[in-house]
């Protein structure tokens, strides 16, 4: 086997096998997640012609938006032509571990690193699905890979990552101060990082949304930081409730997933200092220097979530710090052996831990998606009660109906997050509703329980909106689809 991946591209075997895996794992699995319709709604309000900022509220770069948003314009929009893009980036995660771990290792220890990494996403039973911080994090991890041998394009790539997600920052600076001490020039670099921030530049001023972003970045440090704050850690699996869903083995690897994405920090953390001390005559190498900044740096970024689910975005960078240093303490003997263990626990892994739940399959105008029984029941009564096109609100905060149903929101706000926004955010919502009513209403009433849980630095002054809910119950009246009463939700229609 050893002999056969020599003969072939590492890191382009890892991407092959990863990518049918990952379109099977995710392709068309949706899931009524809080976030990843705020992506999916608003990359289509840009495929329609709309701008971030100026038309909509965006509290993000514009980036994820943009990249979307051209998908949908030349592919249609669809929900398999969206996951087609995470699937590429996954799968470009994957190969870039393996191409950075082989820089310091053996080619079978870069290739079952890399496997193992691709096993933890396919089992993992934390939400996958579209967000900022996937496209972010998968562009810094390649700009890591292009610095030394293409810095001009290691520069667009970092530039490009924080024109996404703006706190990327702490990589594209970390990575431009490593390259100022570094023997090479700078100046490929500087340059990589200038020509996509002057063209979004211009983009945004040509739209008239460049004060826009700068509001929605004054916004971010007075209003998301505080209320989004999560402590290390939070909202981790439980053995026992990963137990309720499977068997001992499956659910001994989903709780292993759950704790990975906090044990990696610190473990790259030991692993950045533990060669010197272990090896008195071992001098670390550049390539590893530069890799612990670049982790720690992308680890930054993921303030002010730290729960389990927002470090898994930076877990790439960390899973490459520890596996060169496992290598690096391993004996030579040891190092194939512990290759092929690796490769033989991801294929295990995935074949034990693979999720079983079983899914349904319904037709939707964004295509057929793969939904769990719950989510096909929501589904299937508000499609038979909307139809494409039609106006309706979605309250408080479950953006991907919109995008699932096809309706059009007469507000610019696709979420009203309770404890972060401002009052100001909810009168415009709610002047919006008034200038132009839709005819529905989509109620998930979130308990304040539900809401600290998920959110536990809210302002707790503001976990309802009392105003938009007094608006609400007097101008909307409740139906039922079908006369069976809805579970989940509340769907109400204007008032003759």
């Amino acid at each position: 086997m050893n002999s056969l991946l020599r003969k072939l591209p590492k890191p382009a075997f890892v991407f092959a096998l990863a990518l049918p895996l990952l379109w099977l794992r995710f392709g068309h699995w949706f899931y009524l997640s809080l976030d990843e319709g705020i992506y999916l709604e608003g990359a289509r309000h840009v495929a329609s012609g709309e701008v971030p900022y100026r038309d909509f509220f965006a509290i993000t770069g514009p980036g994820t938006y943009w990249l979307y948003g051209t998908v949908f314009h030349f592919f249609g929009t669809s929900f398999a032509a969206a996951r087609a893009v995470l699937c590429l980036e996954l799968a470009a995660t994957c190969a870039a571990i393996c191409y950075l771990v082989s820089r310091s290792t053996g080619t079978l220890f870069a290739v079952g690193t890399s496997l193992l990494y691709l096993a933890m996403l396919l089992t993992t039973l934390y939400p996958i699905y579209i967000t900022h911080r996937w496209d972010s994090n998968t562009l810094a991890l390649l700009a890591l890979c292009c610095l030394d041998r293409r810095p001009l394009l290691a520069g667009s790539l970092a530039a490009i990552a924080v024109w996404i997600t703006p706190p990327l920052l702490f990589v594209a600076v970390a990575l431009s101060v490593w390259k100022a001490f570094s023997p090479q020039p700078l100046r490929p670099y500087l340059l990589g990082l200038a020509i996509p921030t002057v063209a979004a530049v211009a983009v945004l001023s040509s739209q008239g949304a460049l004060t826009g972003l700068i509001h929605a970045l004054l916004w971010d440090s007075s209003h998301y930081a505080s209320a989004n704050r999560l402590p290390y850690g939070a909202l981790a699996g439980t053995f026992r409730s990963f137990l309720a869903q499977g068997t001992i083995p499956a659910a001994t690897i989903h709780y292993l997933d759950s704790l990975l994405p906090n044990l990696l920090p610190p473990l790259a953390a030991v692993a950045t200092v533990i060669p010197v001390l272990a090896k008195p005559a071992f001098a670390p190498r550049r390539v590893e220097a530069l890799l612990s900044i670049a982790a720690f740096a992308a680890l930054a970024a993921c303030y002010p979530r730290l729960g389990a689910a927002q470090l898994l975005f930076a877990a790439s960078f960390l899973w490459v710090v520890c596996a060169v240093a496992l290598n690096d303490l391993l004996p030579s003997r040891l190092q194939t052996r512990c290759a092929m263990a690796a490769i033989l626990l991801a294929t295990g892994a995935t074949a034990v831990a693979w999720p079983r739940e079983v899914m349904k399959s319904i037709d939707t105008p964004v295509g057929t998606l793969r939904v769990s029984r719950r989510h096909f029941v929501t589904l299937n009564d508000l499609l038979s009660a909307t139809r494409p096109g039609e106006r309706a609100f979605v309250y408080p905060y479950l953006p991907a109906l919109y995008f699932a149903l096809g309706l059009q929101n007469p507000t610019r706000y696709a979420w009203l997050q309770q404890g972060m926004m401002a009052p100001a955010d909810v009168q415009s919502a709610i002047t919006s509703l008034k200038n132009a009513p839709p005819r529905w209403i989509i109620w998930h009433d979130f308990t304040e329980a539900y809401i600290l849980k998920n959110w536990p630095s809210s302002d707790q002054t503001r976990l309802r909106f009392p105003e938009m809910e007094s608006y609400l119950q007097s101008d909307y009246h409740v139906v039922i689809p079908d006369g069976v009463p809805t579970v989940g939700f509340k769907l109400m229609e204007k008032n003759p």
